[in-house]
């Protein structure tokens, strides 16, 4: 036993440092304390560039002290809590504030995740707190080191203009950008985005509620001597009920000068039908279209036929079943010839599903579809969702 465990302290630092890389932080932390050789391969850059942190339980917070020790080497963060516990949410926002405190701040990549229940009247003050600070140490280093991309989809707390502001202000290279994150209310106003917009030129990827979207804003990412914008995802919500419509040519222009822009919209169970069909326009490239409206639809389907035939790859649907729905889904997948993922979450008829099917045989062989023609306890497991 001895040789054997002489064999593993003496490996090359090459193979020892190769296989740290496979573990969690805290294993990686507690591999590193099995002698000394290990323990100086965790000084190495590499290990710590990607630095992914979970805070579930109270006795997390150990992760602290690890991230402390390695904190100057971290380029790419992603921090995870369980937000119904108090004790969580501090840990959480002491890994921010450890980042902030660093000479030299290294971030290029974070991404902050929230699960579990959130506490009720929740805002996230102490968040948006911790990351404006953060943000404007980012932005006080004026070097090589700056935000690139920003991944707060899970965070949910409340975002305001002021908010977008810090961002806009510090993070002059931001490629990516996405806010959707599932808020009861969007405090975003559209000329806190426009703002945005107007500082970040090198935006790549954009996703945010619809309701902060204006002419304006489409105009401004259409401006000449930006990066290219590659990405938008949309989603649309009970805000749509008074919201200000979107117009084709602002959309055009859009297109114009993004030519390989491609276009994900969502339309949530809140938002008024009748906006379904006038927020869809032919001149949105969509390649990704959620429609969660939990009531009968399938003219909406139909219309994101005509206007998407060549561009949809990605079909999701939440309604009731319906021989127009039959038909719709038919249409789509006979004249959608880019469509490789279909989820409908409804019964369809079983004759339509098999000539759904014979339509595209790449998404029956990949299984990257949900259609059933009886109804089972959820969650529906025919193909696979991303995400699940």
């Amino acid at each position: 036993m001895a040789t054997n465990f002489e064999g593993w302290a003496n490996l090359p630092d090459p193979i020892i440092v190769h296989t740290l890389t496979y573990l969690s932080v805290a294993d990686r932390c507690r591999a590193g304390q099995t002698c000394r050789h290990w323990h100086q391969c965790l000084a190495t850059p590499l290990l710590w560039k990607e630095f992914n942190c979970g805070f579930f339980y109270p006795q997390h917070g150990k992760l602290l002290k690890c991230m402390e020790q390695y904190s100057h080497f971290i380029t790419k963060l992603t921090i995870a809590l369980n937000q119904k516990e108090i004790e969580n949410r501090k840990h959480a926002i002491s890994a921010v504030e450890l980042i902030a405190g660093l000479d030299e701040i290294r971030l290029t990549h974070l991404t902050i995740q929230f699960k579990g229940e959130n506490p009720y009247f929740y805002g996230g003050s102490e968040f948006i707190e911790a990351l404006l600070h953060l943000l404007c140490m980012v932005g006080k280093q004026k070097g090589k080191y700056t935000l690139k991309y920003l991944n707060f989809s899970d965070l949910q707390v409340n975002f305001d203009n002021s908010f977008l502001s810090g961002i806009a202000n510090n993070c002059p290279n931001l490629e990516y950008l996405n806010i959707l994150n599932k808020s009861l209310v969007c405090n975003v106003s559209p000329e806190g985005v426009a703002y945005l917009v107007h500082q970040c030129r090198k935006l790549q990827v954009l996703h945010l509620y619809h309701t902060s979207l204006t002419d304006d804003v489409l105009k401004k990412l259409s401006e000449p001597g930006r990066g290219a914008l590659q990405r938008l995802g949309v989603v649309c919500r009970r805000d749509e009920k008074y919201g200000e419509d979107i117009s084709a040519d602002a959309w055009s222009e859009l297109v114009h000068t993004n030519p390989d822009l491609k276009v994900e919209l969502g339309f949530d169970h809140t938002c008024p039908l009748h906006r379904v069909s006038e927020i869809l326009k032919a001149e949105i490239p969509v390649e990704e279209l959620h429609l969660s409206t939990f009531t009968r639809i399938y003219d909406e389907i139909n219309i994101a036929v005509a206007y998407y035939a060549n561009t949809l790859q990605k079909l999701v649907v939440h309604t009731r079943p319906s021989q127009e729905l039959n038909d719709a889904l038919l249409n789509v997948a006979q004249k959608c010839w880019k469509l490789h993922t279909l989820y409908v979450y409804c019964v369809v008829d079983k004759s339509v599903i098999e000539r759904i099917l014979e339509s595209c045989p790449r998404m029956r062989e990949k299984g990257t579809y949900i259609l059933k023609w009886q109804k089972d306890p959820e969650p529906w497991t025919v193909g696979k969702e991303e995400g699940d």
